[in-house]
């Protein structure tokens, strides 16, 4: 997409952190922005955010994990806007943990939220990105979507299926004459956002029963290092740019941590020799 200039762009996830960033760019692009988020507060600040720019914006509060909530959003953008041209399901949560110590619920939520609210995101947008006469959807995945390291088990497994889901749409969506929309996956790196603290709004049915003993320690020590290599990553809106600029420019693989490409790398050479997976020294996880 070349012409972004009044174009309609739906951000999940809109209310802080990549999605707010997101918001802010595209509004900056001249585009008419729906920010999406379950938190109200944070929607709120977004869409005043924008508003203060001259941004028309929509917000709508929308739980990625309902159906029906993202069902909604799409007919909400509709009814505001009559069209839609960009989608970015950027709505995710994260986790940390061993896989011997995660719990049922710490799977259903992160997964939950991270892939089905992708797939919902897709089901309930694609038919009128495709009614467009040209329009983009983009997924965050994340590198952890590329390579698996230990401790994020759940969230790894969520971003996986997100670059497999947003990989096989690429391939369909060029072979399909009848409409032009073209596709992108976010595989970044860390980046300074809040995504440690979304255990705010974890819904009371999936909240995990508290550990003790070492299980606890080795949990609370693998966050306190995810949040202090947060606090020191990428500025969220270096990535926006870095999603925008691939839409303009119809690029399917959005890769703002080039530093971590030879990580990538080295996990396929794996792959290719058919010999066991290992992690290099200074690699996420490594």
């Amino acid at each position: 997409m070349k012409q972004l200039e009044g174009r309609v762009a739906v951000v999940t996830g809109g209310g802080s952190g990549i999605g707010r960033a997101l918001a802010q760019g595209y509004g900056a692009e001249g585009c008419h922005v729906v920010v999406a988020d379950v938190q109200d507060d944070a929607r709120d600040e977004t869409i005043a955010l924008l508003e203060a720019d001259g941004v028309t914006a929509l917000g709508v509060k929308t739980d990625v994990t309902d159906t029906d909530s993202v069902e909604a959003l799409a007919a909400a953008t509709i009814e505001r806007f009559g069209e839609v041209h960009i989608v970015c399901n950027n709505a995710g949560v994260g986790g940390g943990g061993l896989i011997k110590d995660q719990q049922l619920v710490d799977w259903k939520w992160v997964i939950d939220v991270s892939l089905w609210g992708v797939i919902h995101g897709v089901h309930h947008f694609l038919p009128h990105l495709r009614a467009a006469d040209e329009a983009h959807i983009m997924s965050t995945a994340s590198v952890a979507g590329l390579t698996a390291g230990p401790g994020l088990g759940p969230y790894n497994a969520a971003k996986y299926g997100v670059v497999a889901i947003m990989e096989t749409l690429h391939h369909e969506m060029e072979r399909d004459d009848d409409c032009n929309v073209g596709v992108s996956v976010l595989c970044p790196g860390v980046v300074n956002t809040n995504i440690i603290t979304a255990q705010r709004n974890r819904p009371d049915h999936l909240k995990r029963a508290k550990k003790t003993g070492a299980a606890g320690k080795d949990a609370k020590k693998f966050n306190n290092a995810i949040a202090a290599a947060l606090a020191n990553g990428m500025d969220p809106s270096d990535v926006a740019a870095c999603v925008i600029d691939a839409n303009k420019n119809s690029q399917f693989w959005v890769l703002s941590h080039p530093e971590h490409l030879d990580d990538i790398v080295h996990r396929n050479e794996s792959l290719h020799t058919a010999t066991n997976p290992t992690l290099r020294d200074g690699s996420i996880g490594g």
